[in-house]
């Protein structure tokens, strides 16, 4: 990469920090180019799914941690739950037994047929294309637990914005949303950019749930006491709770 092009970056990044560091969406987030739903939609249609998923695992463990002490713990069983960006059904083969209902939302149809491969025909579980911000069909206040994991890292900040405002709308007062995003840009053990990470950061993704009436409970970056994490692009999981 030339100086003038890490230099211009530098700067963008400035913009993104400071705007972060405030709790705001301001210009630098809302003129972001990357991570479109368009760009998601086609990503993620020529993706090829024969390991799925699992690619994006640090290991067997970690996964299995994550399920076991994050998951299962906030996602209630017998629950209608909905999961944003389900790409091959990694977690939903977790949620799916345990909900009462299961919604499954991508921007990608291919997503949602190659979830319904993997999880055969379960009159429980339904499949919605969403445009990128939205959740189509579903009906207000009619959903206990929200999941989402390796999604928002990949999505623009007014996308994200927009998904917190439906995950609002769509939540039972009391209902718990649990969210993956990133947090900052470029740190970690692994460079964010080349994580295609769209910027975002703990703070201000509260600051905008906030608005939507979510509340904060926690910020979730490790687990099993500390031995599991998610250090490598320095992300975080935002767990919210729909205001009564």
């Amino acid at each position: 990469m030339s100086l003038a092009r890490r230099a211009v970056e530098r700067f963008r990044d400035l913009r993104l920090e400071r705007e972060q560091a405030r709790g705001v969406l301001g210009p630098a987030h809302r003129a972001w180019k990357g991570n479109s739903a368009r760009d998601n939609e086609e990503r993620w249609r020529g993706w090829d799914w024969g390991e799925g998923g699992e690619e994006w695992s640090v290991s067997p463990e970690w996964k299995q941690s994550l399920v076991d002490e994050v998951l299962l713990d906030l996602i209630p069983e017998g629950a209608s739950v909905l999961e944003i960006g389900p790409g091959a059904g990694r977690w939903s083969v977790v949620l799916a037994p345990r909900a009462e209902r299961l919604v499954l939302v991508d921007v990608t149809p291919r997503v949602l047929e190659v979830c319904r491969e993997r999880l055969g025909d379960l009159a429980h579980v339904s499949y919605v294309r969403s445009s990128g911000s939205d959740l189509p069909g579903v009906a207000d206040a009619s959903i206990d637990a929200v999941w989402s994991f390796d999604v928002f890292v990949h999505v623009a900040p007014l996308d994200q914005a927009g998904y917190l405002a439906e995950i609002a709308r769509v939540l039972r007062p009391g209902g718990t949303a649990a969210i993956h995003h990133a947090d900052g840009r470029n740190r970690g053990a692994l460079p964010s950019r080349r994580g295609w990470r769209s910027p975002m950061s703990a703070g201000l993704f509260a600051a905008l749930a906030e608005e939507h009436g979510l509340d904060v409970r926690r910020q979730v970056r490790s687990w099993s006491e500390g031995r599991h994490d998610l250090s490598a692009f320095a992300d975080v999981i935002s767990v919210l709770e729909r205001r009564a």
